[in-house]
């Protein structure tokens, strides 16, 4: 019979499925890609001040870097306070700063890259953990005669217990505050770590980003801890640092280069380890610290961020193996 045409063959689901999800991905492709565009000018166009300019009122000079030091008032022993992995840096420790009194002098440090410390945009030795405490070493030869109490909290801790092992001999004691040497990797950190991606990541979920004061202080909206106005104003400042993001993508590309935690078992300093039960260490891995480390002082809060929620337990510390 003329004239008559055949039917449509239908398409199987199969590939009407396979089409779509291939549409999803190019469609998520050219997301990326423009996402990661825009970011990267939106990075260019914040970050425009030149560290150099900037008057600090006390940088010390440590094998080309320019380390920011902050030194408070008071007693004769210095208590050197290292913060976390914060693109803030040691304003972090202001509130265990304000606490110390009696014996005690704080001295607050920016590690290299963080706070108002040079930036390091590769990926170099001097983000490394020992190079870290190299850096930190020479300045406590540099400028103290009496033997310091370390305190670090998370990144910070983890230089102080590499100082701590390397010349235990330099030091009076140490207070380890949420370190956890066996931290898992977290999907925000995988992300950082991608190529192309990388610096658009950091500069979202770690400086200027719109997610990155909701990391900072995830629970301030609920009545938790919030930053003060001076810590406000000092992330609003570094954040406009040349390099800022470079520098923090190129510490977590960075291997870690350490002793520690290896040898926690060889430090001879009195040591005592502070634990936020609410925080995101994990229990079984502040029980390895415990464990590692011969007559260690023990102590836990049930709170997110002890040095921030209750700096007077970690002072409490400091004046146990300061004695």
């Amino acid at each position: 019979m003329t004239g008559l045409r055949e039917p449509p063959t239908k398409q199987r689901p199969s590939r009407v499925v396979a089409r779509f999800l291939v549409l999803v991905i190019l469609l998520a492709v050219v997301g990326g890609v423009v996402w990661v565009a825009v970011t990267n000018q939106r990075i260019g166009l914040i970050e425009d001040v030149v560290l150099e300019d900037l008057e600090l009122e006390d940088v010390a000079e440590v094998e080309g870097l320019r380390i920011n030091v902050t030194e408070g008032t008071g007693g004769l022993i210095p208590v050197i306070l290292l913060h976390d992995r914060d693109v803030v840096g040691s304003a972090m420790l202001d509130g265990v700063a304000a606490e110390l009194s009696g014996r005690f002098r704080p001295v607050q440090i920016d590690l290299p890259g963080y706070g108002f410390s040079s930036r390091i945009p590769e990926v170099a030795t001097a983000h490394t953990i020992a190079a870290m405490a190299e850096t930190i070493l020479s300045i406590i030869e540099e400028r103290y005669t009496l033997r310091p109490v370390l305190v670090g909290v998370g990144l910070g801790g983890k230089v102080a217990a590499e100082i701590a092992v390397t010349d235990p001999d330099l030091i009076r004691g140490l207070v380890m505050v949420d370190v956890d040497f066996w931290e898992e990797q977290t999907w925000e950190l995988f992300a950082q770590g991608l190529p192309f991606v990388g610096e658009a990541a950091t500069y979202t979920f770690e400086t200027g980003g719109r997610l990155a004061f909701d990391k900072w202080a995830p629970h301030c909206a609920e009545g938790g801890w919030c930053p003060s106005a001076s810590q406000s104003a000092v992330r609003s400042q570094v954040t406009e640092i040349r390099d800022t993001t470079a520098s923090l993508n190129a510490f977590l590309a960075t291997p870690v280069s350490s002793l520690v935690p290896s040898d926690l078992d060889k430090i001879t300093a009195p040591v005592a380890y502070l634990w936020s039960s609410e925080g995101v260490v994990p229990e079984a891995n502040a029980d390895r610290v415990f464990e590692a480390v011969p007559g260690i002082i023990r102590s836990a809060v049930p709170v997110w961020k002890a040095h921030l929620t209750q700096p007077v337990s970690v002072v409490d510390l400091i004046d146990e193996v300061g004695r």
